[in-house]
Formats: C-alpha cells, structure tokens, sequence
C-alpha cells in the first residue's frame, strides 16, 4: 500500500514550486499500482485519505486555493478527488475563498462522483459554518439547468443531516422545492436525502411523504418510492395506498 502522507508530500512539494504537470506525473506515478485490476481506477478512499493528508499541509499557505484551482483545471479524476479531500481540509479554516472555489468548479462537474464528493466534503462544512447562507445559495443551484449542479445542491443534505441532526425540518423544506425533479441523477439524490434524514427524523418524512403522495406526478411518486425505504414498512404501505400503487 502506497505512503499517503509520502505522496501527499510530494504532491504538496510541486505544488509549492508551482509545477502543475510535474504535480500530475507525481500522483500518476506514485498511484500506478495501486489502480484496480477490473476497472484501472484508483479507490476513492485512498485518493480520499491523500487529500486530507495535503489539505493538513496546504491549511496554512496562502497559495493553496491557487494551487489547487490550478491542479483541478489540468487534473482529470484522481487529481479532482485529491483536490476535492484537501479542499474539506482547508474549507474549515477559509469559509469565502472554499465558497467561492466551489461556486468556480461546480460547472466542471459531469458525474456523480465528483459531484457527491463535493457535497460530501466540502458543501457540509460551508453549511455547517453558515447554514443560511448555504441554503440560499442551495436554492438557487436548484434552478441550474445543469443537472449536476441541481444534484450537488441536493447531495448535500445528507452529509449535513449528520452533521446537524436537529435541523430536518430545514432539510425537507428545502427537498419540497424538488420533489417534481425529472432526471433521475437528481431524483436519486432526493431518495438518498430523504433516507438519511428519515434515520434522524421519521416521523417528519413519512408526514412529509404523506403531503406528496397523492400529487399523481410521476416523478414524484418514484422519489417517494427510492425516499421511504427507511421507514417501517407499515408505513411504506400507507404510502403506496395513498400513491395507489
């Protein structure tokens, strides 16, 4: 198994030089064996680790957000993972400049990986450090026309439902705003949303459910569907009474 904290020394030492291609042949070659047999992808919990091991030595430089802005541009997946890890580190510490970042990429987003690890690892930590300022941008992103901005929005209620346990109400208001979504990438991160916040909340949920169940929309009968698997299944039959199916 590859040194993380190695590579992530190596990385952070181009970076600092300002070496951007020498950057990338550092994490292709470092990562070269440690790629999967069936697919030839690198793991995502190891590109995961490496990031936060970088974010640790980056958190106190005041190029950071450049360097790394300038390895997501001319990186492809593993070097967007590693950016989006370190990026959890430093958003901590740099609450504008990790949401301007965010606002700069997000239109570089074009699979649901990158666009739930971003969620996962950054947008919580910008929402839990200013939730309403958070949520309004959330309601705006919502209105994209690109789909993964409209499921980086929704993606990142769950990472925060964990964070902020309290707060589902908040949470399903903002899931009211979706619930006629048509692309089942957004639709499946509705379903997500509403499982994990049915692990903190289920009595919310199925009220909420409940509301939407007779709205005969199509969609929104399938996001229930994929939403209420957490809940008891007595309560997923009243649901599918209720829907009519």
């Amino acid at each position: 198994m590859v040194d993380k904290k190695e590579v992530a020394r190596l990385i952070y030492e181009k970076l600092k030089d300002g070496n951007i291609d020498a950057t990338i042949h550092v994490i292709s070659e470092e990562l070269e064996k440690e790629k999967t047999n069936k697919l030839k992808i690198t793991k995502t919990p190891l590109l995961n680790s490496i990031g936060q091991e970088l974010g640790k030595l980056l958190i106190k430089e005041d190029w950071k957000f450049e360097g790394l802005m300038n390895l997501w541009k001319m990186g492809k997946r593993d070097e967007k993972l590693i950016v989006i890890s370190a990026l959890g580190v430093t958003s901590k510490g740099d609450y504008e400049k990790a949401k301007q970042f965010v606002f700069e990429i997000m239109g570089d987003i074009h699979d649901w990986e990158i666009c739930d690890q971003l969620a996962l690892r950054v947008n919580v930590n910008l929402a839990v450090q200013n939730q309403n300022e958070v949520f309004s941008m959330l309601d705006r992103l919502i209105e994209s026309e690109n789909k993964w901005i409209r499921r980086l929005a929704v993606a990142t209620i769950p990472p925060f439902i964990r964070a902020r346990t309290s707060e589902s109400r908040v949470c399903l208001e903002f899931l009211n705003k979706v619930m006629r979504e048509e692309d089942k990438d957004v639709k499946k991160a509705i379903g997500w949303s509403l499982r994990e916040i049915t692990k903190k909340d289920a009595k919310a949920v199925y009220e909420f459910l409940k509301g939407w169940a007779k709205s005969g929309d199509k969609n929104t009968r399938w996001i229930i569907k994929e939403g209420m698997k957490k809940l008891d299944k007595e309560k997923q039959d009243e649901l599918r009474v209720l829907m009519g199916v």
